[in-house]
C-alpha cells in the first residue's frame, strides 16, 4: 500500500465498486460528519488507479466541505478483486451486525462465483476441479459450506427487496421484520378462512352456547340425536381421564338414537385408550369399530430418543346394526387410517391447538350422517364439526366452557344461543 499526501486529488467514484458497499444510514452519516468536520478526515482515502475503492463516505463529505484528506494506493489484478476486497474488508468492521455481515458473505459468494468460477484452462486445454467459491468462503469464516450457499440466497432477497435493504442499513432485524410480515399474512389469511366458512353456512348456522357439556346434554332427550362427533380434552389436559370418561361419556351415548353413529376423538396414549375401552366395553347400546385412526406427517416435532414419534390420533367409532351404511364411495376414504395433514397455521387454517382439519370433519359428516339429521359435538371448541355439518344441511349444535374458543367459532359462522 502506497500513501500519497496529495490533499486536493480529484477522484474518479465507480459505481460498480460504490453500490458494493452498504451505505450509512442517515444516523451514522450525520455522526461520521461531525467528526471530520471537528477534526478533520484522520483515515486515508484507499484508491486503485485514482479510482475510490473504501472511503465514498469520506471523499464525499470532505469535497462538499472543502477539508484536506490524503489517500493510499492499492494494487489489484482487476474490477473483481477491488470488489471481493471490498466485501472482506467490510466484514472485518466490527460496527456491522451479524446480518450485515452475512450479507456480504453472501454478497461475496456471488461475486466471486461469477468471476473465478469453480474450473479453470491448463495451457493444455485440460479443465482442473479448483476448490469451490464455497468452501474457500467457508474455511475463511469458519461456517460450513451450505451456510454460504444459504447466505447468498439471503443477499440475494435483499437486494431484491427495498424495505429489507433500508433495514439491513439501519440495522433492524430482518428477521423480525419477516416474522411480523407472516404473523400479518397469517392474520389475513386467517380473517379469510373464517369469512369463507362463515359465508358456507350463511342459510344454515350452527348453534353454540357457553356451557360446560353436562349442562348442554341433560338438556337433550335421550335417543335423539343422529350423530356424536366430538373431539373432547386428552388425557394431556385432565388431571384424572378415568372420571373425565366416565363423567361424560356415558351421558353422551345416552343422547344417540339407537340407530345412529359416534365418532369420539382420543388420545393415543395407553391410559386414555384404557380410559375409554373401559366404558365403551361395558356399554351395549352400540358396536365398537376397530379404532380409527387420524395420522398426519407435518408437525413431528422434535424425535424422541427412546420411543418412535407419535403422529397419531385415535378416533372410537361407534354404531349399531340398525345404523345406515357408511358412504365411503371414494376408495381412498374407506380405510380405518385417515392419512390428512393438521392444520399447522401455514395456511391460516389453524384456528387453535390440536385443531382437526377440515378435511377430515367433512369426510366424517360425508360418511356418516345424512341431510337434516341432527349433529352435536359437547365439546366444539372453534366449530369445526358443526361447520362442517352445517355445510352439508345437517342441523349442528354444540357447547364449549371456552369463551375464546366460542369468540373463533362465531366469527366462522356459529351462532351462539
Amino acid at each position: 500500500m502506497k500513501n500519497n499526501n496529495n490533499m486536493n486529488t480529484k477522484l474518479t467514484i465507480n459505481p460498480k465498486f460504490q453500490n458494493e458497499l452498504l451505505p450509512l444510514s442517515k444516523e451514522e452519516h450525520r455522526q461520521l460528519t461531525e467528526n471530520i468536520i471537528k477534526d478533520g478526515c484522520l483515515t486515508p482515502i484507499i484508491v486503485w488507479n485514482n479510482t475510490v475503492v473504501d472511503g465514498h463516505n469520506r471523499y464525499e463529505i470532505c469535497t462538499r466541505n472543502n477539508i484536506p484528506f490524503t489517500t493510499s494506493s492499492m494494487e489489484f489484478s482487476n474490477e473483481s478483486a477491488v470488489i471481493d476486497w471490498i466485501n472482506k474488508n467490510q466484514a472485518g468492521r466490527r460496527n456491522y451486525t451479524k446480518e450485515q455481515i452475512d450479507y456480504i458473505i453472501g454478497k461475496r459468494y456471488i461475486n466471486s462465483k461469477k468471476d473465478n468460477g469453480v474450473r479453470g484452462k491448463e495451457k493444455t486445454g485440460q479443465i482442473v476441479q479448483a476448490f469451490s467459491t464455497a468452501e474457500k468462503l467457508a474455511k475463511e469464516y469458519t461456517i460450513n459450506e451450505k451456510t454460504v450457499r444459504r447466505l447468498a440466497k439471503f443477499a440475494d432477497k435483499v437486494d431484491s427487496t427495498p424495505d429489507l435493504k433500508d433495514a439491513l442499513i439501519n440495522k433492524v432485524s430482518i428477521k423480525q421484520i419477516e416474522r411480523e410480515n407472516k404473523q400479518n399474512k397469517l392474520a389475513i389469511k386467517l380473517k379469510e378462512n373464517a369469512k369463507l366458512s362463515k359465508a358456507s353456512v350463511k342459510n344454515n348456522k350452527p348453534t353454540v352456547v357457553n356451557q360446560h357439556y353436562k349442562e348442554f346434554l341433560n338438556a337433550i332427550d335421550n335417543d335423539s340425536i343422529d350423530t356424536l362427533i366430538t373431539d373432547p380434552p386428552y388425557s394431556t389436559d385432565i388431571t384424572d381421564i378415568n372420571a373425565f370418561v366416565n363423567d361424560w361419556l356415558p351421558l353422551a351415548l345416552a343422547k344417540v338414537k339407537p340407530n345412529g353413529r359416534c365418532y369420539i376423538c382420543a388420545g393415543a396414549y395407553p391410559i386414555e385408550i384404557q380410559a375409554y375401552l373401559n366404558v365403551l366395553l361395558k356399554q351395549t347400546k352400540f358396536i365398537v369399530d376397530n379404532p380409527l385412526i387420524w395420522t398426519y406427517r407435518n408437525t413431528l416435532g422434535v424425535t424422541p430418543k427412546n420411543k418412535y414419534n407419535l403422529n397419531y390420533q385415535m378416533i372410537w367409532h361407534l354404531y349399531s346394526a340398525k345404523t345406515p351404511q357408511l358412504d365411503t364411495s371414494i376408495t381412498n376414504e374407506m380405510f380405518s387410517v385417515q392419512d390428512i395433514n393438521a392444520p399447522d397455521g401455514r395456511q391460516g387454517d389453524r384456528f387453535h391447538t390440536w385443531q382437526k382439519p377440515d378435511e377430515l370433519a367433512e369426510r366424517f359428516i360425508l360418511h356418516g350422517t345424512q341431510e337434516n339429521d341432527l349433529i352435536i359435538d359437547p365439546f366444539c371448541g372453534t366449530g369445526t364439526f358443526l361447520i362442517a355439518a352445517a355445510k352439508m344441511n345437517r342441523i349442528a349444535k354444540g357447547c364449549d366452557i371456552n369463551k375464546d374458543n366460542l369468540k373463533i367459532a362465531i366469527e366462522r359462522g356459529c351462532k351462539i344461543i
